[in-house]
């Protein structure tokens, strides 16, 4: 078998592993096992066919797609004599189904980008594996949806440029992007941020050689961003806040640590404490940069092990080491990129600069939501790393890209590989082996079934 071959075959597998490991967690995740009731807005929708008050419930202020969504889902297996249980059980496989196509559009992106197949081996692995993605994955709510729809417009985004550049009609494309972007909009509010990609589209067709495609980009694009801030026009007009939150109603994490933005460590990196104690504590919970940490690449705030298990700690401990082995890998592919395009930088095609730069800043854009959440609420709650989750995908797969053949990145990375893969199977075997025991110990409440 040829080495190209093996690397094939050996990409389907780890695709393949990413989705056993989803539905695994899924499978044996309560349907209401998830940081906030989404399941009181999903029957609300599905008992009126209509959208609730914003500020009717907690979280009845989000956008309406994925329950909207949840609720067809929900009242179609409900005609069909399926018992409530399954019913829940069906509207909670929506994330992990989502989850396992992202997966093959994140493969299809590396494609685009004409990577050498090992580079993808490891990237991939990457994505795979993540903890914070299989478990936003395995609960109910509108986060993942919004993470599929960003991903799937990066791969749009990067197809609608490649037409572009080789003289092909770039509408179906084009089109097909501004209608991710409003979805994703109207799935959760930093959607809004996924119309970087068609806005960058636009402001390439003002180029000379392109105006004459303004005349039907203009009105597409109008069209799509008009749809979009219809959402929170809506809300506007419903509470008179603009960008509304349920906090703006609501005082339910008033008493949540550490309650005050001068209390916030937006400059410390708690990681000692963090194997002292691997769990969310008071020690470690006041520092941003901390929390996302541990929220990325643990069950950090537990909602599938409990700390009461021994095995619990040491699984910690291990997240965590291998969480650093990959901001080494990361800021080494980081340093080693931005040396060469300084060298390069006069000699980069404006496609090539578009296809590496938007993503990048977009990935960095989402990233930059929990801190905006956290300075409005210096709350833990706020401090979810599942709000960036499409911005820590993005960047991953940017610099993935950059992963050179034979490089030393390429040959380091066969053995982060093999850490990935032991990680996220003793990971999910652990969360199989002891949900069970912990769902009476998790950290916030199982959310009445209505």
């Amino acid at each position: 078998m040829s080495k190209e071959n093996l690397y094939k075959y050996l990409i389907i597998a780890i695709i393949c592993l990413g989705g056993i490991l989803r539905l695994t967690v899924f499978w044996v995740s309560p349907v209401n096992n998830s940081y906030d009731d989404h399941l009181e807005v999903i029957q609300i929708y599905s008992e009126s066919l209509s959208r609730p008050a914003p500020f009717q419930c907690w979280e009845c202020y989000q956008p309406p797609m994925y329950y909207y969504t949840c609720a067809a889902i929900y009242n179609i297996n409900e005609s069909l004599g399926v018992d409530k249980l399954t019913c829940w059980k069906m509207v909670h496989f929506i994330n992990p189904f989502l989850s396992i196509i992202l997966l093959i559009i994140v493969y299809q992106i590396m494609l685009l980008f004409k990577m050498p197949k090992l580079s993808i081996l490891i990237t991939l692995s990457f994505v795979a594996i993540l903890p914070r993605d299989i478990f936003t994955s395995a609960m109910i709510g509108n986060d993942y949806m919004l993470v599929f729809f960003a991903i799937l417009s990066f791969y749009l985004f990067l197809k609608t440029l490649f037409a572009l550049r080789n003289g092909d009609k770039v509408w179906f494309w084009f089109i097909l992007l501004i209608l991710t972007a409003t979805l994703g909009s109207i799935t959760k509010q930093h959607g809004l941020l996924i119309h970087l990609f068609p806005f960058s589209i636009f402001l390439l067709l003002c180029k000379k050689i392109y105006r004459k495609k303004l005349l039907l980009a203009i009105p597409i694009l109008f069209i799509g961003v008009l749809l979009s801030i219809s959402e929170e026009v809506w809300k506007f007009n419903q509470t008179g806040q603009l960008l509304v939150s349920n906090q703006h109603y609501f005082d339910y994490a008033k008493n949540q640590f550490p309650g005050s933005i001068d209390k916030v460590e937006f400059f410390s990196f708690r990681i000692f404490e963090l194997y002292q104690e691997p769990f969310i504590s008071e020690r470690t919970s006041a520092s941003f940069f901390t929390e996302l940490f541990a929220r990325t690449f643990y069950d950090y705030e537990w909602r599938f092990i409990s700390p009461k298990i021994p095995w619990a700690n040491k699984l910690g401990y291990i997240g965590y080491s291998l969480g650093l082995v990959w901001l080494f890998f990361l800021f080494n592919i980081v340093f080693i990129s931005l040396r060469n395009f300084k060298n390069s930088l006069y000699k980069v095609s404006w496609h090539t600069l578009v296809t590496k730069i938007i993503p990048i800043l977009l990935g960095f854009l989402f990233m930059l939501v929990p801190f905006i959440q956290t300075v409005r609420y210096p709350y833990f709650s706020s401090m979810k790393s599942m709000f960036m989750l499409s911005g820590i995908i993005l960047l991953i797969i940017a610099l993935g890209s950059q992963i050179k053949q034979g490089s030393w990145l390429q040959k380091f990375g066969i053995y982060i590989i093999v850490l990935n893969i032991s990680y996220g199977i003793m990971l999910t075997v652990s969360i199989s082996f002891y949900l069970g025991i912990s769902v009476n110990h998790l950290h916030g409440p199982l959310w009445p079934i209505p």
